[in-house]
């Protein structure tokens, strides 16, 4: 493999022009695509197609007139006006009007209307409006929620004017939904802007000239430019979550700089010792050969996002691994191409000269790598017993959703609207369970025959104490008994509302010990509502977990056992990306669970759970970018290994090559990783904490202490079966 990539190295040294005019235009298209992007992106949760919540929630679209089922609350405060005062009514008719005017609304519910107490507060100074949307998916949904907050706009103003102290907030499924992609976007963007210079910084300081450092600089913008243009693309041809567009920035940035860095520093250090294009050949042969199997464990670590069962991680993994795909690209095309045209004078403009040599001739890395191998048990030990301690908080991790107010940042209108109607007690509506009753003997549900065996079934539910209210046809007055039936008359809406102040939990474990209480005689019954689909959605995901990390770990081996002919190196190297991937949810378990430190994060208070979807993103997130460290220190090693038969030596060799510039690499990570900290959305505050902190991790102590330490333990059988001899038998 390294005699192809030399020549394919030597022949873009020859034509370096025409790849860098290739790669200009693909730029160019790739910021036309990238501002495009979020246009083509879909916005919101998607759907869990198949399961039970998914079918109560298709049956009552389709069999049913039950209105207002994932309506838009538009939440409202008035502490000097009474919902019974004139002028308030009026405003209310008017607000109504307004929205019902609208193509994207279908129905509106006011208390100017109907007089209806739900719709109001008991203090009389808190109401709402529901506002039912004309579309039921998820994409058309998400599109009516800023054009209802815009028909609202001028009414806000005129409430105000009535009541300085007057509040407006539309709130709800379907706005959260949209606020939090909303937000989670701009946060992909905010953090792009805060790591460029911090990231620029350290290439100066690591590579000593400003040439040099500009390089990996511009191929890190270079590549995330260029896949955000395809992620357009794919966006045309596919649904694809907006939360795409965050990984290609957070990846594009991390890793293309990461490969340029390797490649740089290999080709600095062939220049004092061939010609241009020589350097250039000989650097694709050696460093290509290294990012092209480190590309392939990345992106076999993202890839493992597929088997999720939702649109949002399943995006994730598709524009990490494209992001991986057009970085490795540009480290072996268009960096090697600069790189020609460069020449010598990558080593303008030094900001600092080199350091003197220390007065034995070693670099503080080699002396560091052999103490290392004169006393590796020690410092296996050592090191290992330091990550395990990070790692120790994942056991008392609590995975699921989350009720708390607090995980929606203040700013955001959907939280605004929660906050208002938590204080008229109305907060916990949209946890509502809802129980579809179907008969299986071919008569209507409210046949005579059933009456003593529903009301025995309703008296059950209103008993339990965890339920405060149960809606059913049997207790709807008037007309609204017929939107509890089905239109053919054969199965019922049972809404049950928990009991004020349950957590999320507790409203959980209701809504699946409602799927065990069923009337006796000839009925079924199917949960739906939004706990309903929580719990499918933990179901889901707790199922995919053993697809993604089954596929993840054996497919690495596999590669790891190809590139290195060794059974004990690809065991090593994924016990030690697990380490560092259970130290960085450790310490996202420890902040935004358990609260330690939560303040420095900016963490309003902590949380009960930890969304399911965290673990699973820094899992293949950090488990492929991690895998870089390990192929750049082991591919050294083998290189050393194979002049000279020496494992220790090779190993303090490899460690004095590849350290400085796993270092590099590790504080860029981090650079990138912890400028999502600040985001206000806290979920990527905890993917970019797992992820800052596992990279640190792997970089400081598992890369620079636990791997040497472990190959001078296993001395030859590490190469076991690949290397027979030593010396010569290198298989490339």
């Amino acid at each position: 493999m390294s005699q192809v990539f030399h020549r394919f190295g030597a022949c873009v040294g020859r034509h370096p022009r025409g790849v860098f005019a290739a790669w200009a235009v693909a730029i160019a298209l790739g910021v036309w695509g990238s501002g495009k992007f979020e246009v083509a992106a879909q916005n919101g949760t998607s759907d869990l197609y198949g399961s039970p919540s998914h079918d109560v929630a298709e049956t009552l679209r389709s069999d049913f007139s039950v209105p207002f089922l994932e309506p838009l609350v538009v939440a409202v405060s008035t502490p000097m006006l009474s919902a019974d005062d004139a002028a308030l009514l009026a405003w209310d008719r008017d607000a109504a009007r307004a929205l019902r005017g609208l193509p994207a609304v279908k129905r509106v519910a006011a208390y100017s209307d109907s007089r209806d107490p739900h719709l109001r507060a008991p203090n009389g100074h808190q109401g709402l409006l529901l506002v039912e949307l004309a579309a039921t998916d998820v994409p058309g949904q998400q599109r009516a929620v800023p054009i209802v907050r815009a028909a609202l706009a001028p009414l806000r103003a005129q409430l105000t004017a009535l009541d300085p102290e007057a509040r407006v907030a539309v709130t709800g499924g379907p706005a959260a939904d949209y606020d939090i992609n909303t937000s989670s976007a701009q946060g992909g963007d905010r953090a792009e802007k805060r790591a460029l210079p911090l990231t620029l910084a350290i290439l100066v300081v690591a590579f000593g000239t400003v040439i040099a450092a500009a390089l990996p600089f511009l191929m890190g913008l270079a590549t995330t430019t260029v896949s955000l243009g395809l992620a357009f693309v794919l966006a045309r041809l596919m649904p694809v979550s907006n939360l795409l567009g965050n990984v290609v920035t957070m990846v594009g940035l991390a890793i293309g700089i990461d490969y340029s860095l390797l490649m740089v520093k290999d080709y600095r250090e062939r220049l004092q010792h061939s010609p241009v294009l020589e350097a250039v050949a000989q650097t694709v042969a050696e460093a290509g050969t290294t990012i092209l199997w480190s590309g392939s464990t990345v992106a076999i670590g993202l890839l493992g996002l597929l088997f999720s069962p939702i649109l949002e991680t399943r995006s994730v993994g598709i524009g990490g691994a494209l992001v991986v795909l057009v970085s490795v690209l540009a480290a072996v095309t268009l960096l090697p191409a600069c790189l020609a045209l460069l020449g010598n004078r990558i080593e303008l403009w030094p900001w600092r000269r080199p350091s003197a040599a220390a007065p034995d001739g070693k670099s503080g890395w080699a002396r560091l790598a052999e103490w290392i191998v004169r006393r590796p048990l020690r410092t296996l030990a050592a090191a290992t017993g330091a990550v395990v301690l990070l790692a120790l908080p994942v056991s008392g991790a609590h995975s699921g959703f989350s009720n708390e107010a607090w995980f929606m940042p203040r700013e955001l209108e959907s939280r605004i609207g929660a906050d208002l109607l938590s204080h008229q007690g109305a907060a916990d509506t949209a946890l509502t369970v809802r129980a579809l009753l179907r008969t299986t003997d071919g008569q209507p549900v409210l046949a005579a025959d059933h009456d003593a065996a529903l009301k025995d079934y309703l008296t059950r539910l209103e008993r339990d104490a965890r339920v405060a209210e149960v809606a059913s046809p049997l207790a709807a007055r008037g007309d609204a008994a017929h939107l509890y039936s089905s239109r053919d008359g054969h199965s019922a809406l049972i809404e049950i509302t928990p009991a004020n102040g349950s957590s999320m939990r507790q409203v959980q474990q209701l809504a699946r010990d409602l799927r065990r209480i069923v009337p006796v005689g000839p009925f079924t019954v199917t949960i739906g509502g939004t706990p309903a689909f929580y719990n499918d959605f933990s179901d889901y995901m707790w199922k995919s977990f053993p697809k993604v990390f089954g596929f993840v770990i054996v497919t690495t081996l596999l590669l790891l056992f190809a590139a290195f002919r060794s059974y004990l190196l690809p065991l090593k190297a994924v016990i030690a990306n697990l380490l560092a991937v259970a130290a960085g949810y450790g310490a996202v378990v420890a902040i935004f669970q358990f609260g330690w430190l939560h303040g420095l994060v900016g963490l309003e208070r902590p949380f009960s759970s930890i969304p399911l979807e965290v673990p699973l993103m820094i899992f293949c997130l950090s488990f492929g970018l991690s895998m870089d460290y390990e192929l750049f220190l082991l591919f050294r090693i083998q290189r050393q290994f194979a002049l000279h038969g020496d494992n220790d030596r090779a190993t303090a060799e490899g460690l004095a090559a590849v350290g400085p510039v796993i270092t590099g690499a590790g504080l860029i990570m981090t650079a990138v990783f912890g400028a999502f900290v600040s985001a206000s959305l806290p979920a990527l505050k905890m993917i970019g904490v797992g992820l800052c902190v596992a990279v640190l991790v792997d970089a400081s102590v598992i890369r620079a202490f636990v791997v040497p330490a472990f190959m001078s333990v296993a001395g030859r059988w590490n190469w076991y079966p690949g290397y027979s001899q030593g010396p010569g038998s290198e298989r490339r």
